[in-house]
């Protein structure tokens, strides 16, 4: 059993986790999406260990009404403490081996508590190039180019239909009688 402060500290992280990734849930309420989200970025990106903890350790300790951790229930975290570190010590034979339970835990939390905060990374302008003749309506060539006006407004059915004739001797020949 871990200490109160100790406890207190690790339900802030997972409410900071679950504030990010529950909007339409009580902060109190961490639901299996924040649950994963809060293994991804305290126990690193191994999808074995990413699975065994939300198929076995967050089913074990969720309410199984309303399917979510409440984090004001202190004996649920910490019975969900040891879960995720005897999960952890299955599914890292090599490294824990000799390792007990109770420091594979404090590993776990300290880990945990280290992280404070959810990854967020922001979108960034893409370094291809291309991005400006993607949204250019002027830039376009071919039938996308019909679609626009000069104003980059789209025409609407007008662009969208063939308003040439496409009668004559080569298929995609475009007003009969000119020289185009």
């Amino acid at each position: 059993m871990a200490s109160g402060g100790e406890i207190d500290d690790v339900c802030e992280v997972f409410r900071n986790f679950n504030i990010l990734n529950s909007k339409d849930k009580p902060p109190n309420k961490m639901t299996s999406k924040a649950w994963g989200k809060m293994v991804q970025d305290c126990l690193g990106k191994d999808t074995t260990i990413r699975q065994r903890m939300d198929s076995s350790v967050f089913p074990y300790v969720q309410d199984k009404t309303t399917k979510t951790l409440d984090l004001t229930d202190k004996a649920k975290v910490d019975k969900a403490l040891d879960k995720m570190a005897e999960v952890y010590k299955e599914c890292k034979p090599k490294e824990e081996k000799d390792t007990p339970v109770a420091e594979v835990r404090q590993k776990l939390v300290k880990r945990i508590l280290d992280k404070k905060n959810p990854e967020v990374h922001a979108t960034k302008i893409s370094k291809t190039g291309n991005v400006s003749g993607l949204t250019d309506t002027s830039k376009y060539t071919g039938a996308h180019k019909e679609r626009f006006d000069e104003f980059g407004k789209g025409r609407g059915i007008d662009g969208r239909e063939y308003r040439f004739e496409d009668t004559g001797y080569v298929t995609g020949y475009k007003g009969d009688g000119t020289k185009q």
